[in-house]
């Protein structure tokens, strides 16, 4: 009996896990119809094609990121990544539709700049994929290396080594042209600190487990930009 119960378990907490995931998609999506003036949100191209793109990240997320498993190198930054993650959801979620309906500047909205942000986002999604795919199980939220892991030089990782965060940064700014979003935008500026400041942990990690081999790669490939940082 106890054995059978056990068995039970992991199936009990994944169903749980999907439907929760399922839940907060629904809900966020709600809430960005909502904030975005209603069902008149989903009369415009944009706001249909933000919403389907927005579900799209989230369902990728959950599906390619793992949590993974407490590590020293975790620690240090669980209380700015918590942080982080409490004050992008009015800023990234609820901020971006609000002033798409409720005001019509500093940027024009269903313009030329809507349509670029569109493709950002989809390019920040496509990146973000790729990275989760290259990486497997190793792409996950808490710092830390996975057993068996191997350092990722090839794909995207050849040319840049931190395209999961680029991606971000790329998604958050088409969110805000998107939807016209000045405050979204200037959030835009947080979250590049935060990226480095996580950054800067990843890659101390990095060159503590895997040493002269990670110092070279550093000589070869950039931080985020491939001619640049």
């Amino acid at each position: 009996m106890k054995s059978k119960i056990n068995e039970i378990k992991p199936g009990i907490k994944l169903f749980l896990d999907v439907l929760g995931r399922f839940i907060y998609i629904i809900s966020s999506s709600l809430i960005i119809i909502f904030a975005g003036g209603g069902l008149a949100f989903l009369d415009k191209p944009i706001g249909v094609i933000y919403l389907i793109l927005w579900i799209s990240w989230w369902t990728i997320t959950f599906i390619g990121r793992q949590r993974g498993k407490e590590t020293e190198y975790n620690k240090g930054q669980k209380i700015l990544v918590t942080f982080s993650g409490f004050i992008s959801v009015p800023f990234l979620v609820i901020i971006p539709s609000l002033e798409y309906f409720y005001f019509d500047w500093p940027i024009p909205r269903d313009g030329f700049l809507s349509w670029v942000g569109l493709v950002l986002f989809v390019s920040g999604i496509l990146m973000q994929s790729i990275a989760m795919w290259q990486l497997r199980g190793s792409y996950t939220v808490r710092i830390g290396i996975q057993p068996e892991q191997h350092l990722a030089k090839t794909g995207l990782y050849r040319l840049i080594r931190h395209p999961g965060h680029l991606s971000y940064i790329i998604s958050i700014i088409g969110i805000g042209l998107s939807l016209s979003s000045l405050l979204t935008l200037i959030f835009v500026v947080f979250i590049v600190y935060f990226i480095l400041w996580r950054i800067k942990g990843e890659e101390e990690m990095l060159l503590a487990e895997f040493g002269d081999e990670y110092r070279t790669y550093i000589n070869r490939a950039k931080r985020l930009i491939a001619l640049a940082i």
